[in-house]
């Protein structure tokens, strides 16, 4: 031990230390402070190793020192390590004496250095014993963004917020509890909030779509039919067909037999239709009532037929665009540009005509001018998009988008600056989002998404990993982290670590990527059951590999950089990156570790080998 007065200080007061109950019942939180003070000191001289080392010591024979743990768990968080236990260990000896005075304040000193789950759960506790609810709540609120897997406080929080009429507040933390019920599996659970959120956020269904989907697939498809039943009541009460008849095709794809949701679909395309002459006849033409008939063709079927009424538009691919003059049984004629009064019988139409929206691109290119079409697209590039894009079923590509404009809207020099709008709208713009099978695929939203659930979509349809990656930061960048959304995401790049074959350059980029977003403002998001990157390291078989496969060239930084700090031979595997990293910083770390013996043997070898080197060949010679 140093000749240090603080040192000695603190030894003194390990050595005086009687660790009695009728000591602890005794104890006060100027105590408490008067350790902090100690710790300050010690600080100030540079002597924490030497104090925690103490501290250690007095534990392995007096494992419940008060000084000893408060000032070895203090001394740990100042140096952000990830262990708590000393002071984890502290906050149960004074719960269990009921000293919540105490309780709270070192709590809060925990908390001084960023947020954690274990002295939030305390803290709440102390409140509650004190009376305190409105901080309890508060705790509370702090605890859900750490733990992810908590969901009855959430759901007791959301229903406080319910109670007081903060309605927007209770739907958003039924909503993070229903994922997490979900999560969890806990059905019975997801079902009482689901019929909450119905109560007060019915119109979210994009929402309840993307629930359901993660119900069938980690609880069970008839539980996702059974919640999606309970949706269908709400909009069929509404009159909202177009989403009544949305549920009950998804419910069809778990439950396709039901008679009873069979009856639903034709009772809903009835309502929808109910203005529509032939409704009844193209009900039993396409025998959507009848249970033999599958009822997945019998839709498609009745919905083709249906389309065809006096003034819609078709296509064929002989006589382009036409409009239906008339319908007179199962005979229809159809005025064409070049082709008046052409009649065909019902099902040769249905067979070889393609029905088209009024506001169809192909069907405003016969009607409107070119004039008046070109002026309209040129100014109103959002219209445009909207427009091509519902054209063609909702689903619809840049490739699509410029065979329909070029060259017969818009010329080849035209469509440079106009796509390069249109891209910039399609990123941006929340009336856009992603198909879930491919980013490259636009559709049109009918809710405008949030930010959150733009990056989320797009992050879902993506399948390029560091596409991804580029996805999360702009999500922390500019969303919101408390979202279950962010969880989901953030789960991804977890799986990668938890659950691995071999070390390949996804494992060890998820790694860095998760400790980068812990780095920084996010400090809750670190994760101390990761392994460390020593260890992972260790069964990685070819690390140039994986640095020339790594396609972010902030985790490639980040990858020397724990290679310097945590890998004995990192001078040896800096040689080894060097051709294909060609970094003047490591150049300069290798010279500032003395290593200038093994650079110049780089160098002879990266000349003596140019043919199968040429880009370091070159760079040795440029610098």
């Amino acid at each position: 031990m140093s000749d240090s007065p603080i040192a000695k200080k603190l030894q003194e007061v390990l050595n005086e230390e009687k660790w009695t109950r009728a000591t602890l019942s005794g104890y006060t939180v100027n105590q408490i402070k008067e350790l902090d003070a100690l710790f300050h000191e010690a600080a100030r001289e540079k002597i924490l190793d030497e104090a925690r080392e103490l501290c250690d010591e007095h534990l392995a024979h007096s494992k419940n020192s008060i000084a000893a743990l408060y000032l070895s768990g203090i001394i740990g968080l100042s140096r952000q390590q990830i262990d708590d236990s000393n002071m984890i260990a502290l906050i149960n000896i004074f719960a269990d004496n009921r000293k919540w005075n105490i309780v709270e304040y070192v709590c809060n000193r925990i908390l001084d250095y960023g947020e954690n789950r274990n002295a939030l759960l305390r803290l709440a506790e102390c409140y509650e014993n004190e009376d305190k609810t409105d901080d309890m709540y508060a705790a509370w609120e702090r605890l859900v963004k750490v733990d992810y897997e908590e969901a009855d406080i959430v759901k007791l929080i959301a229903e406080r917020k319910e109670k007081a009429g903060d309605v927007e507040g209770a739907v958003e933390y039924y909503r993070k509890a229903l994922h997490r019920y979900v999560g969890k599996g806990l059905f019975s659970n997801a079902k009482e909030i689901w019929g909450k959120l119905i109560e007060h956020a019915p119109g979210d269904i994009d929402f309840f779509f993307h629930v359901q989907k993660k119900i069938a697939k980690q609880i069970s498809e008839d539980k996702a039919a059974a919640l999606l039943g309970d949706l269908y009541k709400h909009y069929k009460a509404v009159a909202d067909w177009d989403t009544a008849l949305q549920i009950l095709k998804t419910i069809i794809e778990y439950d396709e037999k039901n008679p009873q949701i069979r009856k639903e679909i034709v009772e809903c395309f009835r309502s929808k239709h109910a203005d529509h002459s032939h409704v009844e006849d193209y009900i039993r033409l396409s025998n959507l009532a009848q249970s033999y008939r599958n009822i997945h063709e019998a839709i498609a079927d009745f919905e083709k037929h249906i389309s065809f009424d006096v003034g819609n538009f078709v296509y064929h691919r002989t006589w382009n665009i036409g409009r239906i003059k008339s319908i007179k049984g199962d005979d229809i004629a159809v005025d064409f540009a070049k082709k008046r009064d052409h009649h065909m019988g019902l099902k040769m139409a249905v067979e070889s005509l393609v029905t088209l929206k009024k506001d169809h691109i192909w069907v405003l290119k016969a009607i409107w001018t070119k004039e008046k079409l070109h002026e309209k697209i040129k100014k109103d590039i959002p219209w445009a998009l909207k427009t091509i894009i519902r054209s063609f079923d909702n689903r619809c590509d840049i490739k699509k988008i410029k065979a329909e404009l070029v060259p017969s809207v818009l010329t080849v020099s035209e469509w440079t600056g106009w796509s390069a709008k249109a891209r910039d709208i399609l990123k941006t713009d929340s009336g856009f989002g992603n198909a879930p099978e491919s980013v490259g695929i636009f559709l049109v939203r009918d809710r405008p998404l949030s930010y959150e659930e733009k990056i989320y979509n797009q992050f879902k349809a993506e399948k390029n990993f560091f596409a991804r990656v580029a996805d999360m930061r702009d999500f922390l960048e500019e969303g919101d982290p408390d979202s279950e959304l962010f969880t989901e995401m953030l789960a991804v790049f977890s799986g990668y670590v938890r659950s691995y074959a071999q070390v390949n350059e996804y494992v060890v980029a998820s790694l860095l990527f998760l400790k980068e977003m812990a780095s920084g403002n996010n400090p809750r998001l670190k994760n101390p059951s990761l392994p460390g990157f020593a260890e992972l390291m260790e069964q990685c078989e070819d690390i140039v590999y994986i640095y020339a496969n790594m396609k972010d060239s902030t985790l490639r930084a980040s990858l020397l950089v724990h290679i310097k700090n945590f890998l004995p031979d990192w001078a040896d595997i800096y040689v080894r990156l060097f051709p294909y990293a060609l970094s003047r910083h490591m150049i300069e770390v290798l010279a500032d570790a003395g290593e200038i013996e093994r650079l110049q043997a780089m160098v002879v070898s990266i000349i003596e080998n140019y043919r199968d080197h040429r880009e370091a060949f070159i760079w040795v010679v440029k610098n």
